[in-house]
């Protein structure tokens, strides 16, 4: 294969692994991504998302990323908080799941290019699959704990 026709390839399987990744977490019923399931839940050294704001400030950029998640049918925008009431912040903390999801998947997907590559081509796969996702990861996993404390504290309202 040529290193033109390798390199077109490689764009076209990524361009399919990222859409594929979101179709495939948007097939996933939400009821699935209202648990609180180990790869989601906020670990001890994320300090509530703070290290993110603080260590990586997430809060200057991630306006930046795009926001796909409204793409499918049925698909929840997480650009803004469009609605009130805790409900609306339970189904918005889902959905960060969801798209936390949709980033995680690629990793394991970049592993493929493994059976049609050379390993000096594979090998930059996953970290590619890393460098373009963990920005995203990084805004969900940021999020997330704040849209849970607000949703707990209107809950309590009642």
């Amino acid at each position: 294969m040529s290193p033109a026709v390798r390199v077109g390839v490689i764009a076209a399987t990524w361009v399919a692994i990222q859409i594929g990744s979101g179709f495939i977490a948007h097939r996933i019923p939400l009821r699935w991504f209202q648990k609180e399931r180990a790869l989601f839940r906020t670990r001890g050294f994320e300090n509530d998302g703070a290290l993110y704001r603080r260590v990586l400030l997430v809060h200057r950029w991630k306006g930046l990323l795009p926001e796909a998640g409204a793409t499918f049918a049925g698909g929840f925008a997480k650009r803004s908080l469009a609605g009130a009431g805790a409900g609306y912040l339970e189904r918005f903390v889902a959905e960060t799941r969801r798209a936390e999801l949709t980033h995680w998947l690629p990793l394991p997907l970049s592993l493929t290019f493994f059976l049609w590559n050379p390993p000096s081509v594979a090998i930059w796969m996953p970290l590619f699959a890393l460098a373009v996702n963990a920005p995203f990861i990084v805004v969900q996993r940021s999020n997330r704990p704040r849209l849970q404390r607000a949703a707990r504290e209107m809950a309590r309202r009642g």
